[in-house]
């Protein structure tokens, strides 16, 4: 389902309100196998196959430049609840940041930014779930970062969002998607968010990007 439209700080409170009514019901928080992709809007040859492969393990899988075509969503293996937050509409499609999660999320937003030059907008999902064994929950947040500016003014804005939204949460956090982080200042923007919100980053043992 889309995710409904909010501002960082209605964002926050809906965040602070969500819980768990079963326990039981919700992710190990030992055991969390992920999935992050950029689609492409499904323009390259063979995704669906790839897709299918790699989420069949997977019990989150955030994609980026997706839509709710069932194209996309019928491949995420365990991971069947789909929430999604519109971005850039064509005359024939519109895509933007999907997460499917193996279980219903409490509840999820929508930030949105804008290509300074382009006025297209730039989607972030803000999902929360339960974790099994506890009544500490788990905040996602599947971000299509701004790409084409000067500066990294706009960039820093978008990022702010995620901070203010997030900065009463006090369980685990994964923050993941396409962070169009290929200039030095914007990495370090990035960092300073993964720092404010105690967040680590993993190694890859290999490491292709």
């Amino acid at each position: 389902t889309p995710a409904e439209a909010l501002d960082p700080e209605q964002c926050r409170q809906l965040l602070s309100r969500a819980h768990a009514d079963d326990r039981h019901a919700g992710f190990d928080p030992e055991n969390i196998q992920i999935l992050n992709w950029n689609l492409q809007k499904g323009q390259r040859r063979g995704w669906q196959s790839d897709l299918e492969l790699l989420a069949a393990r997977s019990h989150l899988v955030m994609m980026q430049e997706a839509s709710l075509d069932p194209s996309m969503t019928a491949h995420g293996g365990p991971a069947r609840f789909a929430a999604f937050a519109p971005g850039y509409r064509s005359r024939d499609l519109l895509t933007g940041v999907l997460t499917l999660s193996q279980f219903k999320p409490l509840g999820h937003c929508r930030l949105t930014a804008y290509e300074p030059w382009l006025g297209t907008p730039k989607a972030t999902s803000i999902s929360e779930y339960a974790l099994s064994g506890t009544d500490d929950t788990l905040v996602v947040v599947n971000i299509h970062a701004v790409n084409f500016t000067f500066g990294v003014s706009d960039y820093r804005r978008q990022l702010h969002q995620i901070r203010e939204a997030l900065k009463d949460h006090h369980g685990p956090i994964i923050m993941t998607g396409d962070f169009n982080s290929w200039r030095l200042r914007r990495q370090r923007l990035l960092k300073q968010l993964v720092t404010d919100l105690n967040l680590k980053t993993p190694e890859y043992k290999l490491d292709n990007r």
